[in-house]
């Protein structure tokens, strides 16, 4: 009774509240409700109005600096794909989406998921995360389903269709990325944006065979990480490096699929006449980079740079080494920091006028850092050639007084930098034939000095054979070194040490060699003086057992050891054997058994059985006589 009193009502509740509706939608306007309205509306326009000129018309924040390449790099290299895991470096973008949108408050409904838009306006970079984590997860979906399309037996067209689709959607969250960069990012955010969702394009039209236009992004993708890796640090060039290298394979199939030639060292597109500034040889700086003039797009570069090169001007290498050593490297610190500032500059400079804005750009910067190389490799020179000259007063190199003066670990060092910087400089832009040889004989010196220097290592240890070894093989190495004249104006001033250099080394080489040798023949360890004791004394020798192991053998009638030691048997590793096991032939024991057959083993075959026999009938009656118990 109760609850039908209670329907009764909520009928009239609803009766009640349609009446109110009806009345309010016949009932005819007031013209007091017209001007209160027009009031209203007057009002909230110039509310509105209001608010718009207070309103920011563009973001709050300064522009975000988010390194998408460094980023996707380790987030692919520490979640799956060092192994070419799709499926789990999938699975980690799904839980690394959940923790961003739970950090930002950025939630999808209580209840059911209700896709919300990204925000026009935020104050954290992790936004632009999303973006980037969405259009990862998608690729490597489509990745997935890919690689499990070409693992099957038979083509399956709807997981091909499949992994179309998600190859779609990460182009289309790469996009949406790359719009929110030119809003809320830096110049350089804007170019790594622009690259990714170009090559994410070039994937999804490569999977539709539509050739060109994949060929036209990738060419894109791989320009802008190539101009990108020029106006970077040396971690982040080498990420960028590797991306572009990664580029060559769909490269290279987009440009079967249009029947074009395909050259990894060729450049990615012709200049068109227009792209080069055309301003004529009067605004050309007067500066060349591997014998190719060059204008300096900016006034206050050209001044900083022209500032940097006088003072390298007014540095002189004296013949004579320098003393202090700390004077050469505060000398020589100042004049790198100039530089690295200029090519800072450069790079911002790179940046932001694109990389559609010709090859000035690419030769300038490519002209400060050889110069930014050649001054610390003429340091690392300076202090070698004074490193050197320090063992010419010296007659060994063991003791402490003379570790004081010389220290070959030191040199070692040294030499490590050189090889290092040489290394760098050949990776520039347009090194041709004839300077990477003219590179290659000054890296040949660098490793006589570096193989000198551990030959010294060796001798302060006490390894004379080491060291001797060394010495005889570096004898005759040092002198096959030919150098030919200086090469262009930043490398000309190395060219002078190197020839000072070569024409000490041999010199060095043969003395310390002999000082070496002498050593070498003059020791007598307790080891040897012991076994030509017990010879001398008609004794046997002793045990091979105590003998040092790797000890040269010694000649006969003297206390000295073999110099050069000859070959002897080492240990090998068991694998040399196992693969020699198939070839050797086992055992005969049919005749083995032939001869241990005949009544006696008969015999026991009987005592056998009839021994198992009886055990057999002994454990059925206790097993009886257990069950009675």
């Amino acid at each position: 009774k109760h609850s039908r009193h209670k329907r009764e009502l909520h009928a009239c509740w609803r009766f009640a509240r349609g009446a109110r509706c009806c009345a309010r939608r016949i009932a005819p306007k007031m013209p007091e409700d017209d001007e209160a309205a027009a009031g209203a509306a007057t009002g909230g326009e110039e509310t509105g109005v209001e608010e718009a000129e207070a309103a920011p018309t563009g973001p709050t924040h300064d522009p975000f600096s988010y390194k998408l390449f460094t980023r996707v790099h380790a987030l692919q290299i520490t979640n799956g794909l060092r192994h070419n895991d799709h499926m789990r470096y999938r699975q980690y973008c799904t839980r690394r989406l959940r923790r961003l949108f739970c950090t930002l408050q950025f939630k999808h409904g209580k209840t059911r998921f209700k896709r919300v838009a990204l925000p026009d306006d935020f104050q954290d970079c992790r936004f632009l995360e999303i973006a980037l984590v969405n259009a990862e997860r998608a690729w490597s979906h489509g990745m997935q389903l890919k690689a499990d399309d070409a693992a099957s037996a038979v083509p399956n067209f709807e997981m091909r269709r499949h992994s179309k689709a998600k190859f779609r959607k990460a182009m289309k969250h790469a996009q949406t990325l790359e719009g929110m960069a030119k809003v809320h990012a830096d110049q350089r955010t804007q170019l790594e944006a622009e690259a990714y969702a170009a090559f994410l394009e070039g994937v999804w039209r490569g999977e539709r065979e539509e050739w060109a236009e994949a060929l036209a992004k990738v060419i894109r993708c791989r320009k802008l990480c190539e101009y990108l890796s020029l106006a970077s640090g040396s971690e982040e060039s080498a990420i960028l490096k590797g991306k572009a290298a990664e580029l060559q394979p769909l490269l290279r199939e987009c440009k079967y699929h249009l029947g074009m030639h395909f050259d990894p060292d060729a450049p990615d597109e012709e200049e068109a006449p227009g792209t080069e500034q055309d301003r004529g040889a009067p605004d050309l700086s007067g500066l060349k980079y591997r014998d190719q003039e060059f204008a300096i797009p900016s006034e206050k570069i050209k001044g900083k740079l022209m500032k940097c090169l006088d003072l390298i001007g007014g540095i002189k290498v004296s013949e004579e080494p320098e003393e202090d050593a700390v004077a050469v490297i505060d000398r020589y610190g100042a004049l790198s920091l100039e530089f690295r500032e200029v090519l800072e500059d450069v790079h911002t400079d790179m940046i932001s006028a694109g990389a559609d804005s010709g090859n000035d750009w690419r030769r300038l910067e490519a002209f400060t850092r050889e110069y930014v190389m050649s001054v610390n490799m003429e340091r690392n020179l300076v202090l070698l050639w004074r490193h050197l000259c320090k063992l010419r007063g010296l007659e060994e190199i063991g003791t402490i007084e003379a570790r004081k003066v010389c220290k070959p670990e030191e040199g070692m060092r040294f030499c490590d930098m050189l090889k290092e910087d040489f290394g760098n400089l050949r990776e520039l832009p347009d090194t041709s034939e004839s300077l990477a040889t003219a590179l290659s004989m000054y890296v040949q010196i660098v490793m006589n000095c570096r193989c000198l220097f551990l030959a010294l290592c060796y001798t302060s240890m006490g390894k004379g054979v080491e060291s001797a070894a060394l010495m005889e093989m570096l004898s005759s190495r040092s002198r096959d070194v030919s150098l030919e004249g200086p090469l262009h104006d930043p490398l000309s001033r190395l060219h002078a040490i190197f020839e000072r250099i070569q024409g000490v080394l041999p010199t060095t080489v043969g003395q310390w060699r002999c000082r070496g040798l002498v050593q070498l023949m003059t020791r007598k360890p307790k080891e040897k003086a012991q076994p030509q004791a017990a010879e001398d004394a008609g004794g046997k020798s002793p045990d091979k057992k105590g003998k040092r192991q790797g000890a040269a053998p010694a000649l006969p009638g003297t206390g000295f050891a073999e110099f050069p030691p000859q070959f002897r048997d080492m240990p090998c590793k068991p694998l040399l054997f196992d693969l020699a096991f198939p070839s050797i032939e086992g055992p005969d024991f049919e005749k083995a058994l032939q001869r241990g057959g005949g009544l006696d083993g008969d015999q026991k075959g009987f005592l056998g059985r009839a021994a198992g026999a009886v055990g057999g009938l002994g454990s059925r009656l206790s097993g009886l006589w257990g069950g009675r118990k």
